[in-house]
């Protein structure tokens, strides 16, 4: 009998011993780094993460919020689907707080119905001034709900991070892209600027209207890098410490005119990132500091 006594504390040892281990790989999954020098990765990081995805020929952003919401902005190409899909499942994304459709082009929505049939997308903002004209290109299931936004609109997404939408407004403009969603994501002292597709002409709009309201920490440039925007009173304005180009060109296929988008981003002294070149861009926020991670695919 003294055995089957002996077996059994054993046996409730071993039960807490396991249990106090099973407690700690808890607690040490759930350990978050504040400051972005001191994260090894985007996963053990407690802040804003932005990841500008490269992409064979459109547009895809990944933004995760301070409390563990997610953000898409933009869907990409039908033919960029199988990259995407990639990175999501890389990420473990099975559904989307957000998606932001920034125009009806199909560098940045053709991916949609693909990524719906995947991707269960909780609420959809889109700019209200061409809503129609992008659900015509995008159907959206019923129970999807759409968040229209206009110029001056300002959305709360978190605790911490909010959308300052800049454009489109009226009148339109006769090309697509310049009526794009453009907004800056404002995370404590530091912004982020989205310009979508648009080019100088709605540039020009921005300076007449927002000027003061245009300078960001990191740009998103506007049409993978197209000589038709980036000007220089625009970049003036903004005052970027970072620039992102996500387009699948590498730098040495651009055309001259992009070449050109490079040297005023160079002479603006702003530290500049090809997604065709240097793969996926990660930035690391916590309102104050910010790192910069690349992951060359």
């Amino acid at each position: 009998m003294l055995w089957k006594k002996e077996w059994r504390w054993l046996l409730v040892f071993g039960v807490i011993l396991l249990a106090g281990c099973s407690i700690d790989s808890h607690l040490q999954e759930a350990v978050k780094v504040e400051d972005p020098y001191e994260s090894e990765n985007e996963q053990d990081f407690s802040g804003l993460v932005i990841s500008y995805w490269a992409l064979p020929h459109g547009e895809s952003t990944l933004v995760r919020l301070p409390y563990g919401k997610t953000m898409l902005i933009d869907t990409g190409t039908a033919e960029d689907w199988p990259v995407l899909s990639e990175y999501l499942a890389e990420q473990k994304l099975t559904r989307l707080d957000y998606l932001v459709l920034t125009n009806d082009q199909p560098e940045h929505v053709g991916g949609y119905s693909l990524l719906s049939k995947q991707i269960l997308v909780e609420n959809v903002i889109l700019p209200k001034l061409v809503k129609e004209t992008i659900q015509r290109v995008t159907p959206f299931r019923s129970d999807v709900r759409q968040l229209a936004v206009e110029a001056g609109q300002m959305v709360t997404l978190d605790k911490e991070v909010s959308m300052n939408v800049l454009l489109p407004d009226e009148p339109l403009f006769l090309s697509p892209q310049n009526n794009s969603l453009v907004f800056r994501l404002v995370h404590g002292n530091l912004r982020f600027l989205f310009t979508s597709g648009v080019n100088e002409k709605a540039e020009e709009r921005l300076l007449e209207r927002y000027a003061g309201q245009l300078k960001a920490e990191v740009l998103k440039v506007g049409d993978e890098g197209s000589s038709q925007g980036t000007s220089q009173p625009f970049l003036t304005a903004v005052d970027p410490q970072v620039a992102i180009i996500q387009t699948g060109k590498p730098r040495d296929k651009m055309k001259e005119g992009q070449t050109e988008v490079l040297e005023r981003l160079g002479e603006s002294w702003a530290e500049t990132y090809i997604t065709s070149d240097a793969g996926t861009i990660t930035i690391l926020s916590n309102g104050k500091d910010y790192r910069i991670l690349k992951q060359k695919k």
